[in-house]
């Protein structure tokens, strides 16, 4: 009978130096995002001391949205850590809307994104490790969601004209903590993360570990599906670069629109609006846009999520504020 074997331990600074080593160039100002939460001590920590090595410039940046009592303490916190760390940081203070017509973790996520992607850097590097993939997949894939929000959360990718890495993202959490231990790393805790009415804790608390129970490679069947989601949404984007061909670039023909299949007339529609940086709408109320846009007759103007309209004007359809 043949010896089982022995699975290896996570290595996080050879997965941290074997991501950037793929994607980022000598020399590159890296930006990490530095919440002082445990995944992110691990990972400036990480990056410290890989920096020497690759070489790379490294900076921190704490970002303040002021929805916790306890934010200021935080940031007060991620500065002191970075200056014995000796990494230059900032605390970046962002609005949130408490009432966004996309929640308020929504609303959260983009303020923090866009504090992110500031110019200065070449590239931002998230904490996000394996847990995060499972529990950002799954309730995409319950709720039906496209296959290019499933395909969220990969290695490396570009937002806003910038490179965002995530170098522990096939890690384990537990792996994390215990980097942390073994360095006698510092970080806070955030206590909004055991409300279980919010629906991410409930996921990560409740839910997943019941799924781990019966299905222990659950975390890597929802990566897979990632990944061919991923597939998916290159096909689909290429497809409506050949279907926009009859479009221009700031306008849709409606005529046009028309005459393809509602398959690929809604896909174009969708690849339309992100290239105009139109936050989507839900997949029900973009099948409505495109059967109002493609039956209307005279002028029509249909509000879109971020506030502006799409406005169909002589057969052409262009969005204005």
């Amino acid at each position: 009978m043949a010896a089982s074997r022995k699975r290896s331990s996570p290595d996080p600074a050879g997965q941290a130096r074997a991501c950037l080593a793929r994607h980022l160039k000598p020399g590159a100002q890296l930006r990490a995002a530095f919440s002082g939460g445990v995944d992110s001590v691990a990972l400036l920590h990480l990056l410290a001391r890989l920096a020497p090595e690759f070489p790379f410039s490294l900076s921190a940046v704490h970002v303040h949205h002021g929805l916790n009592p306890g934010a200021d303490a935080w940031a007060a916190f991620c500065l002191a850590f970075c200056e014995r760390l000796g990494v230059p940081c900032e605390v970046a203070r962002v609005n949130v809307p408490r009432k966004s017509a996309q929640g308020l973790e929504a609303a959260a996520r983009r303020a923090r994104y866009a504090a992110l992607c500031r110019p200065g850097a070449d590239a931002v590097a998230l904490a996000p490790h394996h847990p995060h993939l499972a529990s950002s997949v799954f309730p995409l894939l319950v709720g039906g969601g496209a296959p290019r929000a499933l395909a969220a959360m990969p290695e490396a990718r570009a937002h806003d004209g910038m490179l965002l890495l995530r170098p522990l993202l096939n890690l384990p959490k537990a792996e994390l903590v215990a980097y942390a231990r073994r360095h006698r790393l510092q970080w806070v805790e955030d206590d909004s993360n055991l409300d279980t009415a919010l629906a991410r804790n409930a996921l990560r608390q409740d839910i997943l570990p019941l799924l781990e129970k019966h299905f222990p490679d659950y975390r890597e069947r929802l990566a897979g599906v990632a990944r061919r989601m991923a597939e998916v949404a290159v096909l689909l984007e290429h497809m409506a670069g050949q279907d926009g061909a009859a479009h221009s670039e700031n306008e849709l023909d409606c005529a046009a629109l028309k005459a393809l299949p509602e398959t690929r007339s809604r896909n174009l529609l969708a690849h339309f609006l992100r290239a105009q940086g139109a936050a989507l709408p839900r997949p029900a109320a973009l099948r409505e846009i495109l059967r109002q846009l493609t039956e209307a007759r005279g002028r029509l103007s249909l509000p879109l999520p971020d506030g502006r309209s799409l406005v169909r004007v002589r057969n052409k359809a262009r969005i204005e504020p």
